[in-house]
């Protein structure tokens, strides 16, 4: 980056653009965006930098008679939607390994699971759907749920996190925490730093007991959104569903035609095309001053420690 002076107001721009001249087409993005498809699509998408999981088996009571209720279920499925703990000791633990100052160890325990469990007949109807709870990692050893083999007390996981963790700030002092992200509004969004996620898989389904046994896969990850240049091959065209009617007017025509889409390119920032450089101000009409700034034309002017980075004699695709 530079420093440009225009009048009074000094402002920062790319050193690409410093690089320029007066030999470039004037374009200004901000007042005539670039439309078309970009080669290379810039993207912010949060990329894993660990993960770490591990299985656990229980059996538990769904909350209903379903031989009663039910009488028509014979089969059922199972989803986890949310998982709930608390922080301390007998609970969720999140230590900093002193020795390892990139890694953390996550012990897990008391984590209290809610599920979405639909119920069938034998002709694969759906009758309803039941959201029990059970409690994975039982803190108790005379918990109903624990079992010294498939539901112990607790677990350790070491994962390696080189950006740190969550905080919760919305205390006196932030609190490092491991949100969770399932299928509820609450938690169903990615957030950097150590996050916990599972699976659920029903194992057996006893409707005379009205019980079931699920096994439960819980997945440490450490995530950070980091920018990325990706190959694209254009939007996604969504299909559309059209209404039919006989009458012809504006509205009708509208409704019958293709979806809105905004075309707009995004920039290509660096190499090969430099676009970059089309973010700045024209001076009216003239082509030659692709660099200038309104309403002077010092925007040339570079200090002696400014290290410029000398564009492509051509540019492809302007």
């Amino acid at each position: 980056m530079a420093k440009c002076r225009c009048g009074s107001n000094p402002r920062i721009v790319s050193s690409v653009v410093q690089s320029m001249g007066n030999n470039g087409r004037c374009r200004d993005v901000c007042a005539n965006p670039i439309c078309g498809e970009p080669d290379m699509l810039g993207t912010c998408a949060p990329v894993i930098y660990d993960a770490i999981g591990i299985n656990l088996c229980t059996s538990f009571d769904v909350g209903a008679e379903i031989a009663t209720e039910y009488p028509t279920a014979v089969s059922a499925s199972i989803r986890l939607i949310d998982a709930t703990y608390s922080y301390g000791d007998e609970n969720v633990n999140i230590e900093a390994l002193s020795n390892r100052p990139n890694c953390y160890r996550i012990t897990l325990s008391n984590i209290t699971a809610l599920f979405a469990m639909n119920l069938y007949d034998s002709a694969g109807r759906l009758l309803d759907t039941l959201y029990p709870t059970a409690v994975y990692l039982p803190s108790s050893t005379t918990d109903p749920t624990y079992d010294e083999d498939t539901n112990p007390n607790s677990v350790e996981l070491d994962i390696y996190a080189p950006y740190g963790l969550s905080y919760d700030t919305t205390g006196a002092t932030p609190t490092p925490v491991i949100p969770f992200i399932g299928f509820n509004a609450a938690g169903n969004t990615v957030i950097q730093g150590i996050t916990l996620n599972g699976m659920a898989k029903l194992l057996d389904f006893d409707t005379d007991d009205s019980s079931v046994s699920v096994g439960l896969t819980l997945c440490l990850q450490s995530i950070y959104f980091a920018g990325y240049k990706l190959a694209t091959s254009g939007k996604i065209n969504v299909p559309k569903g059209s209404i039919v009617a006989p009458e012809d007017t504006e509205c009708i025509r509208f409704v019958a035609g293709d979806l809105l889409n905004l075309a707009i390119k995004p920039l290509e920032l660096g190499e090969p095309l430099y676009e970059e450089r089309y973010k700045q101000e024209c001076c009216g009409t003239d082509s030659g001053g692709c660099n200038t700034c309104s309403p002077c034309n010092t925007c040339n002017t570079v200090d002696d420690t400014t290290v410029i980075i000398e564009a492509p004699a051509e540019e492809a695709g302007t």
